[in-house]
């Protein structure tokens, strides 16, 4: 469920927005700060992209020392060097390293729910009072591992704490759980896509999981939305692959699809995005990324629309160091944070949308954070937006 923001967040959005609205910045991005007064920072910094943002000492009511007390990342075998796992490493190293703690790390040794379990007990066990997790790996040991230590604390990002099979969920009183409005993410995307000029775009998933839908949905309204103020019309097709990010007849699949005259893929599946860009590099197209920025491998990624784990890390970290423990609204709590705290958006380090200005986006993403652009969030397959100016198929469906 949606947790009432700490008013950090809400004192920061506000200064944020004066701020922009003085300066007229270029780009928005995902950064925020946990202070009601956070330092003065350059014009084009109000907003920070979330691979740039800090959390500092500067930029905090309270003070926090950590007196070099642990902090552990329990890891899939994916690790920390690219994608989701390395912003949120980065936003653990940050804060610890800003706030006086010591910075550990765990990876499970393969992808199986022993490793997951493994790396977990191991975290568990150095020390840390506190254990990061992501993904969902990490979520269905957590599940089985979180009332083993009881004077443990976990924050769980990007998933809950579920069985194997999704059939059961349950959060114990010393794990937090913090959720992303995907959704808005890819309204971005999908608005900025229309507005670049695509009328016929694509978006490929993997298994039809909550988050690719929340993605695929997401887009489909940011689209609706820029068609309409445009007077055009937008084919949309969806397909939901039961292949692998691994697989040569994805790429193959998807070269398919712009040898058709698409113009643009979305990976609504973080991890298949690899198979979209080489289809993309071989075609001469473009692609559209989600759930980290992926502009760096490729020339063909005009956007990504990300969620900032690096910025919402470091806070909610901040937030149990203050207190070193969750309070009442965190313990066994899961909250979905979006625009209203910059923990989603549009990758904006290298902006690389010709049409779709930054100042655009900016005002976009203020009136989204305001609650004045709504974006409905969906969970499964059963239901798909309404829209008079986009067409959507969907051949698998």
């Amino acid at each position: 469920m949606s947790l009432p923001q700490n008013k950090r967040f809400a004192a920061r959005r506000l200064l944020c927005l004066l701020l922009a609205l003085a300066f007229g910045l270029a780009l928005a991005g995902c950064g925020n700060s946990a202070s009601s007064e956070p330092a003065a920072r350059d014009q084009e910094q109000v907003l920070t992209d979330d691979a740039l943002y800090e959390l500092t000492a500067e930029k905090v009511d309270q003070p926090l020392d950590g007196a070099g007390a642990a902090i552990a990342l329990a890891v899939g075998a994916e690790g920390t060097d690219i994608g989701a796992g390395a912003a949120v490493w980065h936003g653990v190293q940050t804060f610890c390293s800003n706030f006086n703690y010591t910075a550990q790390q765990f990876t499970a040794a393969d992808t199986s729910l022993d490793a997951a379990k493994a790396a977990l007990n191991s975290a568990a066990q150095s020390g840390a009072g506190l254990v990061v997790c992501y993904g969902s790996e990490m979520a269905a040991a957590l599940y089985d591992i979180q009332d083993n230590y009881p004077t443990v604390n976990y924050l769980m990002i990007g998933d809950e704490p579920h069985s194997e099979d999704y059939t059961d969920y349950r959060t114990s009183a010393n794990v937090h759980c913090v959720l992303f409005r995907e959704e808005q993410a890819a309204y971005l995307a999908g608005y900025a896509a229309v507005r670049e000029g695509n009328t016929s775009m694509a978006v490929l998933g993997g298994e039809p999981l909550p988050s690719t839908v929340r993605y695929t949905t997401g887009f489909v309204q940011g689209a609706e939305a820029a068609a309409d103020s445009m007077g055009v019309q937008v084919y949309i097709r969806i397909w939901y692959s039961s292949m692998t990010a691994s697989d040569d007849d994805l790429t193959d699949y998807v070269c398919g699809w712009y040898n058709e005259g698409f113009q643009v893929v979305m990976a609504a599946t973080p991890e298949l995005a690899d198979s979209c860009i080489q289809a993309a590099e071989k075609s001469g197209r473009e692609v559209i990324a989600t759930g980290w920025d992926c502009a760096g491998q490729s020339s063909s990624v005009i956007t990504s629309a990300v969620n900032c784990y690096s910025t919402v890390v470091q806070n909610e970290l901040y937030l149990f160091g203050t207190q070193n423990n969750w309070d009442q609204d965190h313990s066994g709590q899961t909250e979905t944070l979006g625009t209203e705290v910059d923990a989603v958006g549009l990758a904006t380090q290298e902006w690389r949308l010709k049409t779709f200005t930054g100042e655009e986006y900016r005002e976009l993403y203020q009136r989204m954070a305001a609650g004045t652009v709504k974006v409905e969030r969906y969970s499964d397959t059963t239901a798909m937006p309404q829209t008079q100016n986009v067409t959507v198929d969907q051949p698998n469906q």
